[in-house]
Order: C-alpha cells, then structure tokens, then sequence
C-alpha cells in the first residue's frame, strides 16, 4: 500500500512538474500480465502493483507498445489515456486531474490532445481544475506554432507568457508519458510476469 501512494504521489508530482519518478525503484514489486511468454510480447497487456490494483493498461506489437493505453490511479480513476503506433506516440492523448493535487477536480478533464509519430500534431488544449480554459497550443511535425494562454480568472495572458507556458507544459506532459512509459520498460524487466490468456 505505502509503495502504491508513493508510486501514485510521485506520478501525480512528475505531472505537476514537481518531482521526477524511477521505476526502476518499484517494478520488482509489481506483477506485469501478458498475452504470451515470447520475450517480444504480442497482444494484451496489464501492470498491477504489490496489492493487485490496476495501474497501466494497453498492448503490445513485435515488443512495441501499440494502440490506446491507459493510467489508472490506486481508486479506478483514469489519469491519463494515450496512442501507438509500433513504439511511436501517435494518437489521442487525454490526461485527467488527479485526486493528489486536486481533490476537487478528480477526474476533470486536464489536456486533450493528439501525437503523430512521437510529436505533438494539431491543438493541444490544457484546463484549469475548475474547467475553464488554461491554454491552447497549436503544433505542426512537433514544432509549435502558436500558443495562447489565460489566468485562473480567464484573462488572456500577452503572448511571451503563452510562450513560456507552453514551454513548461510541452515540459511536464512529455515527463509524465516518459515516466509511464519507463514503468512498463522496467515491468518487462523486473516485475513478476504471469501470462493470461
């Protein structure tokens, strides 16, 4: 249980851009649940933590994360929903608030988004735990292109604040999916594997 609130808070932190997660610290604990034993898996996959609780979700291709998957907190709740393409982000991406640091804003949208080939691709669009608008960012090939942002109050902030807001933001996001995607590397390589079929 200590090891999941920890594991949980120090995700909640990456994506607040507060603190950086190691899973490499954890993974041994965790039991990773594949569709076949090859050692490059195919099909179907679920990491649980030390008490059987779902944390990640998703699927593999030749070894390769492939399609949607999924961050659960410790609750149920999604955190975060994201998209491959043989190992590539490409895809919607969703991120909710958590409960850790915003109680009141549990399961409110937080960002939505889309990658293509491992780079944002479009408008990307971040919200405030009370919904209202916290910026939008457009991108082309993972280059940004334009950038708007608001106070908490929604007053449109002047542009070199945009700027510098969507540099922090492009910051914390890419952490947080980095951090994810490290747990399911060092699962694959620590975690207890069980094959379901």
């Amino acid at each position: 249980m200590i090891t999941r609130t920890l594991t949980l808070t120090f995700l909640a932190l990456s994506l607040a851009g507060c603190a950086t997660f190691t899973a490499s610290k954890h993974a041994s604990k965790w039991t990773i649940e594949l569709a076949s034993s090859a050692a490059s898996p195919d099909g179907a996959c679920r990491l649980l933590d030390e008490e059987n609780r779902l944390m990640l979700e998703g699927a593999f291709a030749s070894g390769k994360m492939d399609g949607t998957w999924t961050h659960w907190g410790s609750q149920g709740g999604r955190y975060a929903e994201w998209s491959y393409r043989q190992g590539a982000r490409s895809g919607p991406v969703l991120m909710w608030f958590t409960p850790f640091a915003h109680p009141t804003a549990r399961g409110f949208l937080k960002l939505e988004g889309a990658f293509l080939d491992g780079h944002y691709e479009g408008t990307v669009t971040r919200y405030y735990p009370s919904q209202a608008l916290q910026s939008v960012r457009v991108y082309e090939r993972g280059l940004l292109q334009s950038s708007r942002y608001w106070s908490p109050a929604g007053a449109e902030q002047p542009a070199a604040a945009a700027s510098k807001e969507a540099a922090v933001e492009l910051k914390v996001e890419l952490t947080y999916l980095a951090t994810l995607e490290d747990m399911v590397a060092q699962s694959l390589a620590q975690a207890h594997r069980k094959v379901k079929k």
